[in-house]
């Protein structure tokens, strides 16, 4: 150690430094204790959880979509420079879990009605095999508002019946609370009522508290949701994947069957829209064509009647088998006409803007795909309004194609209508070159070939929607279900909630984490001193010792011939000194510290206690003015000291100063009353005359004052004091104050030599151990010690003896 030399602050090593790992890692270790009872608690509470939670399993099943759409290309489109539309297979699983196909499944099954076994912690869900049913028939559950709780518990022979509903405000409201005789038993509900009975023939013993849970099954739509997962199993095919998890197998099995079931029969009903259309356009044709045609043929036995006509001539059969195909062929131009009249006049027809338009077997492919499409984009359409809105963007989209088609249809309709008058003026100019060979025929045989040739077109119009109609009806008949299982619903029947495993793993870590955590914020909010390794990483002002945890109700801890631990480490603090104060003048000491509470009185009492054990004259002098506490451990009165003196009330120093008590060779000079000028009094040149009163007639001096961080009555004192001795706390100061200081040092604000006692070191904590030595023991005082301390594991098993 430097002899009396100002102290030299290093600044990068007084700079306080961050959290340090390895002092950390020890932190850790010197608490198990807590993580023990952090990860024992942690794994109770989640194995609690898991023996209170249902187990659910998971049921999967693969469904394949079959994709309706047409691998053909529209010729009319590509001509136009637009790209034919095709289904977008991804918005089927939309379809497939919206909320109408789910709440019409849970309906089906009756999943809106839950049972369960109630014990301890426990509920297990019963699935068709409950003992008791609660009958719904009398009220319409899409409109129950608040969901009903029913207990039913056996009693004393009887069943306890408790009955609850809620209310607006979410508040319980009891219905029922009875014993009864047994079942059947009616409750009201809502304005109506609910029956409870047995499910079988025989009355059933009820063991246990079974639990009934009555719901909206949208209500209960919206749960199921959030279980069921529809993706597809590549996104080359149409294969999806139906995963839904539930705490009983079968009810997953059914479930997933009987959405793939309303999956079909809405599938169906969207595709036998276009069909029922059809189906009435073709019954009103036929009844008009047939009235039509039954006139036809009344007019031909008239007219043959009253002229008389039997046979044909064979000239006349010529020509007439010439005029057979241009009859023909006029037909079928006027059925095509008609067909496309009709198509104008539906999409004319507002109301008809989303309807498809019946599939009447017109002759133009391009134009009949055309229509195809269009109709494909309506079902599309509508069966996506199932299960969102029209603002959804693929709506708009399709909405917006809807539009570009029917724009297409209308000029179409207008194509064809050229062409088919185009084709009937050319078969009118052939008829016309026959009707000018026959013209020599007898009046009659014309009339009569008029007659009969309106005959034949209204014959072949009616035979072409009759089979256009069996047509139809086939069609109607013979609906393929778009979606298909292929691998049948089916579980591991190995829980996947909750998983035990990996809740307790977490249970340990989370243990581990929290104390690990609360200590990081222990140590980076309220950084404190902790050991002398520490105190030398924050400064290079030196360490004079570490002073350990004095007994417990024990403030006089250096006595003669004592070899408690703490006795040694005051008697290793003045040797040290012994080596800083090397010239007889060299005497005066001041002990100080950052803020109170952190020891300066216990350590300078003891101090001087040590020097005044080797026969030397020592004064203890009680400079914290404003707060003395000397008089306290020292039993002696305050009623004059060093404020009498100074203050000019007492000029008599000698008198003032007492003997300790404690040993002959210290002696005491009390603080004496506080007063209301302290820093003026320790300005005065009264200060400077104790101090020389004391040099001369003691060997050493030793001042208790104020703490620096507090008050500035420290720094006055400088002037006549060799040495300073700065204490700090163990677990107490915070590291802030060592930088305090470092920069008093360092800026010459305390410019004599500075020396650190650390305080209050728990030598005795494991943490101490691991940051001194590692992992072996060490402590002060060795050869003294005769009684070893006992293992942790060893005192865990100990019997009391007491």
């Amino acid at each position: 150690m430097e002899e009396g030399k100002p102290n030299k602050i290093n600044r990068q090593t007084a700079t306080e430094e961050p959290l340090d790992l390895s002092d950390f890692w020890v932190e850790c270790f010197s608490h198990w204790k807590w993580f023990a009872v952090s990860i024992v608690l942690l794994v109770v509470l989640t194995g609690l959880y898991c023996f209170k939670q249902t187990p659910e399993y998971e049921v999967s099943s693969a469904v394949y979509i079959q994709d309706n759409d047409s691998e053909n290309s529209n010729i009319l489109l590509t001509s136009l420079g637009l790209s034919p539309y095709k289904n977008n297979i991804d918005n089927e699983i939309e379809v497939f879990r919206s909320k109408n196909q789910i709440t019409a499944a849970v309906e089906k099954l009756g999943l809106y009605k839950s049972y369960a076994w109630k014990s301890f912690m426990t509920r297990t869900p019963l699935y068709g095999n409950s003992p008791v049913e609660l009958v719904t028939d009398s009220i319409n559950p899409r409109k129950i508002e608040y969901p009903l709780h029913i207990e039913l518990s056996p009693r004393q022979g009887k069943l306890h019946i408790k009955a609850e509903t809620y209310d607006k405000k979410d508040n319980k409201v009891e219905i029922c609370n009875e014993l009864i005789d047994g079942l059947p038993h009616t409750l009201p509900f809502e304005g109506s009522f609910v029956q409870l009975k047995y499910t079988g023939d025989t009355i059933p013993t009820l063991e246990k508290t079974l639990d009934i849970w009555l719901s909206n099954p949208r209500a209960v739509s919206k749960d199921l949701d959030s279980k069921l997962a529809v993706v597809f199993a590549s996104r080359k095919a149409t294969i999806l994947n139906v995963t839904y998890r539930t705490p009983v197998i079968e009810e997953g099995k059914d479930f997933i069957q009987t959405l793939v079931d309303f999956y079909n029969i809405d599938a169906a009903n969207q595709k036998n829209q276009g069909t029922e259309k059809t189906q009435q356009f073709i019954e009103g044709r036929l009844a008009s064509i047939s009235a039509e045609l039954s006139a036809v043929e009344a007019q031909v036995e008239s007219y043959r009647s009253h002229n008389n006509l039997i046979d044909v001539s064979a000239e006349a059969k010529l020509y007439l088998e010439q005029t057979g195909y241009t009859d023909e062929k006029m037909a079928e131009l006027e059925l095509q006409k008609s067909l496309v009249d009709y198509v104008e006049a539906f999409l004319a027809v507002p109301d008809n803007e989303y309807m498809p338009i019946p599939v009447l077997g017109i002759d133009d492919k391009d134009f009949a795909t055309l229509i195809n499409d269009y109709n494909k984009i309506l079902q599309q359409r509508e069966r996506l309004l199932l299960s969102s809105s029209e603002s959804n963007p693929v709506i708009v989209e399709l909405t917006r194609d809807i539009k570009t088609q029917r724009a297409l249809l209308l000029k179409g309709v207008t194509s064809i209508r050229k062409g088919i008058e185009i084709q009937k003026r050319d078969v009118a100019r052939q008829d016309q070159r026959i009707e000018d060979k026959i013209k020599n025929m007898p009046l009659y045989e014309r009339e009569l070939s008029d007659i009969m040739r309106q005959q034949r077109i209204k014959e072949n119009l009616y035979v072409f929607l009759l089979e256009k109609r069996e047509e139809n009806d086939l069609s109607k008949n013979m609906v393929v279900p778009i979606a298909r299982i292929i691998d049948d619903p089916d579980s591991t029947g190995d829980p996947v909630s909750p998983k035990t495993l990996l809740l307790l793993g977490g249970a340990v870590l989370l243990g581990i984490l929290i104390p690990v955590f609360i200590i990081y914020l222990k140590m980076a909010f309220f950084p404190v001193l902790t050991d002398k390794k520490m105190l030398e990483r924050l400064t290079s002002i030196p360490i004079l010792a570490e002073i350990s945890k004095k007994p417990e109700g024990k403030f006089f801890v250096v006595e003669k011939k004592s070899v408690e631990p703490i006795a040694e480490l005051f008697r290793l603090v003045r040797n040290n000194l012994q080596f800083v104060l090397t010239s007889s003048d060299k005497k005066v000491l001041v002990v100080t510290s950052s803020v109170m509470h952190e020891g300066k009185t216990f350590i300078a009492s003891n101090m001087a206690l040590s020097f005044a054990l080797t026969g030397k004259k020592v004064l203890l002098v009680g400079m914290d003015i404003r707060r003395p506490r000397l008089s306290e451990y020292f039993h002696r009165p305050n009623r004059e000291g060093v404020t009498t003196y100074l203050s000019g009330a007492n000029t008599d120093l000698a008198s003032l100063i007492h003997p300790s008590g404690l040993d002959s060779n210290l002696d005491l000079l009390m603080a004496g009353p506080i007063p209301p000028n302290p820093n003026e009094l320790l300005m005065s040149d009264r200060f400077d005359q104790i101090i020389d009163y004391a040099r001369a007639h003691y060997d050493y001096v030793i001042l208790d004052t104020a703490p620096l961080g507090m008050v500035s009555d420290t720094f006055l004192l400088a002037r006549g004091v060799d040495v300073m001795i700065y204490v700090a706390r163990a677990n107490y100061t915070n590291k802030a104050s060592i930088e305090m200081l470092n920069g008093w040092v360092r800026n010459k604000r305390l410019d004599i030599p500075v020396y650190l006692i650390l305080n209050d070191v728990n030598m005795k904590s494991k943490a101490y151990s691991y940051r001194q030595y590692g992992s072996g023991r060490y402590g002060y005082g060795y050869g003294y010690t005769t009684k070893r301390e006992t293992p942790w594991y060893k005192r865990l098993f100990k019997k009391d003896r007491s």
